[in-house]
């Protein structure tokens, strides 16, 4: 019997999820589609070794990964710094088809469906924009290929974060824990494996990894990654949290929630979000101050320039003069807002309930 906690044991508890929800579409389609994507994938990655075998010899040293609550910033400072082209980076594609050699296989489809313009997964305007050539975070690799991620209970299964048989189950199944150990350490290996084709690609480039969940394997990421470094972006928690509740009410799959549910998700979110940030801090005191930095949303939006030359410095890169260009010229630029999102108290919070809550994170940053 396969383990609980295991891919198999999340897609069990997925179809059951969806089927006391009574999603029945949804779960005749993951049902099937599941597993022949996990497959696929699966046979291609071996073959891999025989198609390409020179990938092997592709080194993964001193990765960097960039992490934060969701709607701290992150997706805009991996982008921008993916544009200087220094990094190892993922885009959407390769994150679906981690197999070099499928991805050859398939490359017409990929490039059809961008002709056409019909790459787009998530419109933008839903608060994150997905597209197949589009930078994205590697979190995406373990959602989709091993459900080890938060996005499952967060974006694609919700039910699962809130449904009485299998909330004290779920909370605890994407962090490390004794219980989690080693199925974190094969998924960080997983991601190993996947680093080495995109360090393959890309000349041997130090990889940067977007990767907001992850602050609950730091433990599992070290054993794995031991040269590790990691940059926390930190933004106010009265704007991180109804951005975030905003996001969960726009994608595709929160659209699929009654006012009830989505009630019921955003009480559990909540919680999250405050172990999230507490866990942002504890990680700190695990590391050397080498070995990490932190940046706060107001630095990134009002100070970009010298964000980005603090994180080469930390980095112990030099930014190339193209790309100082490139920065200077946007630095330039006024940050303008481009969406209000509602207020705490639209969504049933009140300012004295986060300020209370996440004291420890005002008296940290915003004071």
């Amino acid at each position: 019997m396969f383990q609980s906690n295991s891919t198999f044991g999340i897609y069990y508890a997925s179809l059951l999820v969806l089927y006391r929800n009574k999603k029945f579409l949804f779960l005749a389609l993951f049902l099937i589609l599941y597993p022949i994507i996990l497959i696929v994938n699966r046979i291609f990655l071996f073959l891999d070794y025989i198609l390409v075998p020179e990938f092997e010899k592709a080194k993964v040293k001193r990765p960097i990964f960039i992490m934060g609550v969701n709607r701290s910033g992150t997706t805009f400072f991996h982008r921008l710094l993916s544009k200087s082209n220094q990094f190892s980076t993922s885009k959407t594609w390769d994150l679906i088809i981690p197999s070099l050699s499928l991805r050859k296989f398939l490359l017409i489809i990929n490039k059809a469906l961008t002709y056409f313009k019909l790459d787009q997964i998530e419109k933008k305007n839903r608060g994150h924009q997905v597209r197949l050539e589009n930078i994205e975070e590697d979190e995406m690799l373990l959602f989709i290929h091993k459900l080890d991620s938060l996005w499952v209970s967060n974006h694609l299964m919700p039910w699962l974060k809130f449904d009485t048989k299998s909330k004290h189950f779920i909370k605890h199944v994407y962090r490390d824990n004794s219980k989690n150990q080693n199925r974190n350490i094969r998924s960080m290996l997983f991601l190993k494996d996947f680093f080495q084709r995109q360090a393959y690609l890309h000349k041997n480039r130090r990889h940067l990894s977007k990767s907001n969940p992850f602050i609950f394997k730091i433990d599992s990421i070290l054993k794995v990654f031991p040269d590790a470094k990691f940059v926390f972006l930190v933004r106010d928690p009265m704007d991180t949290i109804p951005s975030y509740f905003s996001l969960q009410e726009n994608v595709k799959f929160g659209n699929m929630l009654s006012k009830n549910e989505l009630s019921k998700l955003r009480k559990e979110s909540y919680t999250e979000i405050i172990d999230w940030y507490k866990e942002t801090e504890k990680v700190k005191s695990k590391l050397l101050k080498k070995q990490f930095m932190v940046l706060t949303y107001p630095q990134i939006t009002s100070d970009i320039h010298n964000s980005i030359k603090s994180f080469y410095k930390f980095a112990d890169l030099k930014m190339t003069k193209k790309f100082e260009k490139e920065i200077e010229k946007f630095s330039s630029k006024k940050y303008v807002k481009k969406h209000q999102n509602k207020s705490i108290e639209d969504y049933g919070f009140s300012k004295k309930q986060v300020l209370s809550d996440f004291d420890f994170v005002y008296q940290e940053y915003f004071i």
